[in-house]
């Protein structure tokens, strides 16, 4: 008895500690974004605590912009940019909840004027341009250093966009042969951008229900995309599907 209420008292002692450092944190975080200072005002929506802290103690060594608030899903980031102002959005492609290409094309319609820099572990060359055709300012991978990071965002909240010299070649491509009929290696190029989303969900092994709950469609349309998916793709099965987007680093 006397070893189960010791570890009661570490378990409450340990959960008092986190909490206490959850409100340093908000209180900190309230202080950026609400004192007068000649910063710029930043939140990043990413599921990940680590990269959120991260990115914040990145910053912080900046005097020009602060990460002044958080989100952990989509769904928290539009409420947050419908309650505050901000200056520039962080986004995580894959999150909980609202898929970051509603978030993304959300913001457009609503934020017509904010920057929303894409920052992520997945490849330029499979999500970048999507994203950028979408609206966002920048696409950075998390492996980027860390002053690279803020130049980027330098070069973002002054209004201008930045690629890299891979993402301009592709964006370049794009424009001289809009056309093109992509190579059989990149045949996840050739879906729209909700039969790729859909795409994804598959391929990481989500039911059609789960998917039809998740975007607020139907069974029957997901179906229909399902359709042409595999048309588009030439494929039969969802394992074949699965296998490509492995091969090609959609999903790890």
């Amino acid at each position: 008895m006397f070893r189960i209420w010791i570890h009661i008292v570490l378990i409450l002692r340990l959960h008092f500690i986190n909490t206490v450092i959850k409100w340093i944190r908000i209180l900190l975080t309230h202080k950026y974004c609400t004192l007068e200072k000649p910063f710029k005002r930043i939140i990043i929506a990413d599921d990940h605590a680590v990269v959120r802290t991260g990115m914040q103690l990145i910053l912080d060594e900046t005097t020009d912009m602060k990460i002044c608030d958080d989100a952990s899903n989509g769904y928290e980031l539009i409420d947050k940019l419908r309650l505050n102002t901000y200056d520039l959005v962080i986004l995580d492609i894959f999150m909980p909840g609202k898929d970051a290409m509603d978030v993304l094309k959300e913001i457009q319609s609503n934020w017509e004027h904010m920057p929303v820099v894409i920052f992520s572990m997945n490849p330029d060359e499979i999500y970048s341009v999507r994203m950028i055709k979408n609206g966002a300012s920048a696409y950075i991978n998390k492996e980027t250093n860390p002053q690279q990071i803020i130049e980027i965002l330098r070069a973002v909240l002054s209004g201008k966009k930045y690629f890299t010299q891979q993402q301009s070649a592709m964006l370049a491509e794009l424009v001289i042969e809009p056309e093109k009929k992509w190579s059989v290696t990149s045949l996840h190029e050739t879906l729209s951008d909700r039969e790729f989303q859909i795409f994804f969900m598959m391929a990481s092994g989500l039911k059609k229900s789960q998917i039809a709950q998740k975007l607020a469609l139907s069974k029957h349309t997901i179906g229909n995309h399902r359709g042409n998916i595999m048309h588009k793709m030439n494929f039969t099965t969802n394992s074949e599907l699965t296998r490509y987007a492995i091969q090609h680093g959609i999903i790890k």
